[in-house]
């Protein structure tokens, strides 16, 4: 399974870094208005929102050949997560695309989502 690349300093992002905990919830709705809501996943699931500046090319290069490699959302990988420092399986990139700056030579910026998934 693919791992997150890692930035030329070893930090997988810089900061500040959004982490939001969520879980998954399914809603019925009835056809006299009133609806039914229920937890799909069993425990909470995180997201990080990933700031990316002042990147050099080769940086630029690896964010965008791992989201290739990726086929953007589809395929899951490992995430280091930033906070704990340990290794988060079957994570998933948040779009279908990527936003990429480029503003000058080895000046470059990047954010993107990753979400951690039950598999």
């Amino acid at each position: 399974m693919a791992t997150f690349p890692t930035l030329s300093s070893g930090a997988v992002t810089q900061y500040p870094v959004s982490v939001v905990l969520g879980q998954s919830v399914q809603i019925i709705r009835f056809l006299d208005g009133s609806d039914q809501r229920f937890l799909n996943q069993g425990r909470q699931y995180r997201r990080w929102q990933i700031h990316l500046q002042l990147l050099n090319e080769s940086e630029m290069h690896q964010l965008e050949a791992f989201f290739l490699a990726q086929a953007g959302e589809y395929s899951s990988f490992n995430f280091p997560d930033p906070f704990s420092n340990q290794n988060v399986p079957n994570c998933r990139l948040g779009a279908a695309g990527i936003i990429n700056d480029f503003a000058g030579v080895d000046n470059g910026s990047s954010t993107l989502w990753v979400i951690e998934t039950n598999g």
